[in-house]
């Protein structure tokens, strides 16, 4: 995370403050700029009810929400913005706002506005409406969304459902029980529960472009890159773009592979993506699920090292749940999925089948580098694993030590006593 997020506002400066522009963050859930003082009250708003964030006051945004450069907004911004909080939030409340000088009179600055969601008395109102951040807008929130906010979850048990729920053996099996079948799979899953009233019978038409597009943003491209190159052993390595591989009007699956030397795909060894989006629960539908596979091929006799079984979780988790399943949503009831949606994390290798067809389980310590975690007890076969990401431990759009606590739970239940994660 950006030293922006937390320093003391004494060690906010303007060379802080560049470092992250040059990052070139898109606007997005958490993060707003405003060249000027252009309703930034709303976007203060609108980041409060969702996840929080950093709103910049005196930052151009160039193409596509990308900020662009620094121009400052006069001295005496910051007082007025406070007030028009004070006196228009309801109730009450104020962010931390910083100032920021950036010119060599003296007279801009750049405002800061951080918005520490654990601070705000949820939710907060604002001349009668409530506003929420959907991707990069500020919007105010329909009947559906008040709902969700003014029944807030958080206060609410935690859902503990089933671990194999959306397991790789009982959903959407990437094992077909055939030679060619991945060694191991590693799946992220996050669903959206609709509101009785919302429930649909089919998906918008157009909505595989829309979920191409939020894959394209997200690190699916790098992080298959990085699988790829790990597998291989450096090097090169070619990549398909992600491709509608089936489509129905209540479920789409798409794919994106490394590719061989002899333009196979996937290659040996390697690694696939499959994202499956899917209206389910009935009929008509009262759920919108997003399951996310990264699958291996692995190199005879070496198996996945845990930094990369560790880096596929950390990264696709957020892709399902803060990228993905909103968009889906957003699209299909014209609700995006928060606060955090439930989400579930699941592993499991193949079975070895021998030339009558018949298969055999393997045990998932010789596909993965489970030895590094420390030692096992118990000596129990492990074909699998599965665990709910807590609620409850999510910094959205931050799952890390939320995906780390379930990884934890997932190595103790296969006999880790004190599993050490790197």
């Amino acid at each position: 995370m950006h030293p922006l997020f937390h320093v003391p506002p004494t060690e906010v400066t303007l060379a802080l403050v560049q470092d992250f522009i040059n990052l070139k963050i898109r606007e997005g859930l958490t993060v707003e700029y405003k060249r000027a003082g252009d309703k930034p009250i709303e976007a203060v708003a609108a980041l409060a009810n969702t996840y929080g964030g950093l709103l910049f006051v005196g930052v151009a945004e160039g193409d596509k929400g990308v900020p662009s450069e620094i121009t400052g907004v006069p001295l005496g911004d910051k007082e007025k913005l406070v007030n028009q909080m004070g006196t228009g939030f309801d109730p009450p409340w104020s962010p931390e706002v910083i100032e920021v000088p950036c010119n060599d009179k003296g007279d801009k600055v750049v405002l800061v506005v951080r918005i520490d969601r654990a601070t705000v008395p949820w939710p907060i109102v604002l001349n009668g409406s409530i506003f929420v951040r959907l991707d990069a807008r500020n919007e105010k929130a329909n009947r559906q969304m008040m709902r969700m906010l003014l029944d807030d979850p958080n206060s609410q048990p935690e859902p503990r459902p089933s671990a194999v729920t959306r397991g790789l053996n009982v959903r959407e099996s990437p094992f077909f029980g055939q030679g060619n079948d991945p060694d191991v799979v590693l799946r992220a899953a996050s669903v959206m529960r609709l509101w009785e009233g919302e429930e649909r019978t089919r998906f918008p038409s157009g909505l595989a472009g829309t979920v191409i597009e939020v894959l394209q943003r997200t690190r699916a491209l790098p992080l298959l890159s990085q699988l790829g190159l790990a597998l291989v052993g450096g090097g090169q390595v070619a990549l398909t773009p992600w491709q509608l591989v089936d489509a129905t009007s209540r479920r789409l699956r798409l794919r994106m592979s490394t590719t061989g030397t002899d333009g196979s795909a996937p290659s040996r060894p390697g690694a696939e993506m499959t994202c499956t989006v899917t209206l389910g629960g009935g009929e008509p539908a009262s759920e919108l699920e997003v399951l996310f596979d990264t699958a291996f091929w692995l190199p005879d006799g070496v198996p996945l090292g845990l930094d990369l079984f560790l880096q596929v979780f950390y990264d696709s988790v957020p892709m399902v749940a803060n990228a993905l399943l909103p968009h889906v949503a957003g699209a299909t009831v014209g609700v995006n999925a928060m606060p955090a949606p439930l989400t579930e994390i699941h592993v499991a290798a193949r079975d070895t089948v021998d030339d009558y067809g018949d298969g055999t389980p393997v045990n998932l310590e010789e596909l993965v580098s489970l030895g590094s975690l420390g030692e096992r007890v118990g000596g129990r076969f492990i074909r699998q694993g599965g665990e709910t990401v807590l609620r409850s431990l999510v910094d959205p759009p931050h799952w890390d030590a939320a995906v780390r606590e379930a990884l934890v739970t997932m190595a103790m239940d296969w006999g880790f006593p004190d599993p050490k994660f790197p």
